[in-house]
């Protein structure tokens, strides 16, 4: 019998035959080996043949072949080693190109690793070994701002009304595993559903955990008045709006528009909960309990010109209020063009005889008074027609139809259509 072996003397590499000498039918003939120093011998395989050999009957086995040396896979698959495609069967995993040791085929993969294939043939390895490249594709867990999400009874809620982001999701019934659930499925008061990013093929490896509660009914109720609904050009007056939560749940988030007209000029605003953008004219609520009110109050000016409505809208709440016939309310102003002078000159010079107050004809149930500046009665006239010339026409310290002296007197004037009288002072003059 003959072996072969593959030697390295020095930098030259050394095909040597060596043969057993068996003493059977004949004399087996033999090959000499030169001497060698021992110490340039490096010695990497013997292989025993029962025959003559010659370089062609050496074996050489060829590195195992793919269609990708980089190869992606899901980490939500937790795949092994034999996921990675190879053409060919026979193979042993390393995790270094030369040496180390073999690596089981139901070894997991790791991220951003490399792993390298030697063919086995015969019991022989490739002396080459291929490389793949491995990815593993992780999209992150997905996130909400509530992880225990509050719905109505009379709203139906879905699958599809989680609030999630993003939204390419996949709801499961479980933490692991467990049942794909469509987007129209009901949810269930007391149940956790769970949620697994989606991006390409791959989903996240964790899911996000979501505890639904469905109460009772729920509505928001927006309700609107104003101080004065007939407030003199310039005067201020103030908008109370008011928001209640008529259900037995909570609701969160909620967003309520403001449109104020060009008749309004803005001034401030309070709130008794939430907070309000002067900006955009915008009140938010993070959360209105069930029978809960908010209540915002804005102080607005009555400008000169333009149209004086002023609507408040629910625009957003969540849940979703079903019940939209009650989640807006609209007022209208009725500016009156009232305008009173303080000062006058009754001296018969054809020049501002009269104490004068502009558009008091559209007030035909008026009632003017007027007081000295002790508080006493002078002058007091229903229906007022701009007619005064500083008569007293109720009897006093000044006799009635006696002209009364220059100073200062102080008026009440009461108006059929204006939910406030209005008073100040007037300057009487006589010369």
């Amino acid at each position: 019998m003959r072996f072969y072996t593959k030697t390295t003397i020095g930098r030259f590499t050394l095909d040597l035959f060596f043969c057993l000498v068996v003493f059977l039918a004949g004399q087996e003939q033999c090959y000499s080996i030169p001497k060698i120093n021992p110490e340039l011998i490096k010695t990497e395989s013997i292989h025993f043949y029962d025959h003559p050999m010659d370089a062609d009957h050496i074996l050489e086995v060829s590195p195992p072949t793919t269609k990708n040396t980089q190869q992606e896979f899901c980490a939500f698959d937790r795949p092994t080693l034999s996921a990675i495609q190879i053409n060919e069967s026979n193979i042993v995993w390393y995790n270094s190109a030369s040496h180390g040791n073999p690596l089981a085929p139901n070894s997991l993969l790791i991220d951003n690793s490399t792993y390298y294939a030697a063919q086995l043939l015969d019991g022989t390895e490739s002396k080459q070994r291929l490389a793949i490249s491995v990815i593993l594709h992780a999209p992150s867990t997905p996130t909400t701002s509530s992880n225990v999400q509050v719905f109505a009874i009379g709203q139906n809620p879905t699958v599809g009304d989680l609030e999630v982001e993003p939204i390419n999701v996949v709801w499961y019934n479980t933490a692991l595993e467990g049942k794909v659930l469509d987007f129209d499925t009901p949810l269930q008061n007391g149940r956790q559903y769970f949620a697994a990013q989606v991006s390409s093929t791959c989903e996240s490896t964790n899911r996000l955990m979501v505890t639904v509660k469905i109460n009772g009914p729920s509505d928001l109720k927006i309700n609107k008045s104003v101080s004065n609904k007939h407030p003199m050009i310039g005067e201020k007056v103030v908008l109370t709006i008011t928001v209640e939560n008529e259900g037995l749940s909570n609701f969160n988030d909620i967003v309520i528009k403001e449109q104020l007209d060009p008749g309004f000029g803005y001034v401030n605003a309070k709130t008794s909960q939430g907070n309000f953008d002067a900006t955009n004219k915008v009140w938010s609520l993070s959360s209105l309990q069930a029978k809960a009110t908010a209540v915002l109050n804005l102080e607005v000016e009555a400008m000169p010109n333009g149209s004086y409505s002023s609507n408040s809208l629910i625009e957003t709440s969540f849940p979703a209020d079903k019940n939209s016939q009650n989640n807006s309310a609209e007022i209208t102003l009725e500016p009156s063009c009232i305008t009173i002078y303080n000062e006058f000159t009754p001296n018969d010079d054809g020049k501002n005889d009269y104490f004068r107050i502009d558009c008091i004809e559209t007030f035909p149930e008026s009632e003017l008074q007027i007081f000295n500046r002790y508080g006493a009665l002078v002058y007091q006239q229903k229906a007022y027609q701009n007619d005064w010339r500083g008569l007293a026409n109720v009897s006093g310290t000044i006799g009635k139809g006696n002209p009364l002296p220059t100073g200062t007197y102080f008026y009440i004037l009461k108006t059929d259509g204006l939910s406030e009288n209005k008073t100040g002072w007037l300057f009487l003059r006589k010369d």
